[in-house]
């Protein structure tokens, strides 16, 4: 694990990896437009206190978790404060990357934010998104059930059911 300012990561030709692109992809377009910029700047301040998975080849730095820390090194609005913040990286081969990373850090988030966001959309993303080895992986089972989402995100199946599709409450 060693340092780096996220102003060196703005120079750095920083990529999501492919595997979890559909992770940071729910993250942009259903979780990150519905928080209020309170919401967003506690999830940026968070950036720098978690550790960063990369994945390096060639001149690319491909980009495994920390989903906020995308947003702030491809930003060009930035505050030069943050700039000079440093955030723990580790460099990890291929064959060391686990899914089950981002996947629970987006669960994390889902919670935390979830009378925010549309869950029952979110759900069906996730549903989408993983297949039957990744859920035999992650959870034991063939399938990702509305049980296993709620316990995830500590809600009640009935709190699901009965959640607006706007999700807000």
């Amino acid at each position: 694990m060693k340092p780096l300012s996220i102003a060196k990561l703005q120079i750095l030709n920083v990529l999501v990896y492919p595997q979890v692109m559909s992770l940071f992809d729910i993250y942009t377009g259903h979780i990150r437009p519905l928080l209020d910029s309170k919401a967003i700047a506690l999830e940026q301040s968070n950036t720098c206190l978690k550790l960063t998975g990369f994945i390096k080849e060639d001149e690319k730095w491909f980009l495994l978790n920390n989903f906020e820390l995308f947003h702030i090194a491809k930003s060009p609005y930035i505050d030069f404060d943050v700039l000079r913040k440093e955030v723990a990286v580790k460099n990890i081969s291929k064959n060391q990357f686990d899914f089950d990373i981002s996947f629970y850090e987006l669960t994390k988030l889902i919670a935390q934010h979830n009378k925010k966001i549309d869950i029952k959309l979110i759900y069906a993303q996730l549903n989408q998104v993983l297949d039957r080895e990744m859920n035999e992986k992650l959870f034991g089972k063939n399938i990702f059930t509305i049980a296993t989402f709620c316990r995830l995100i500590n809600i009640s199946e009935q709190t699901y059911y009965k959640r607006l599709c706007k999700g807000v409450l």
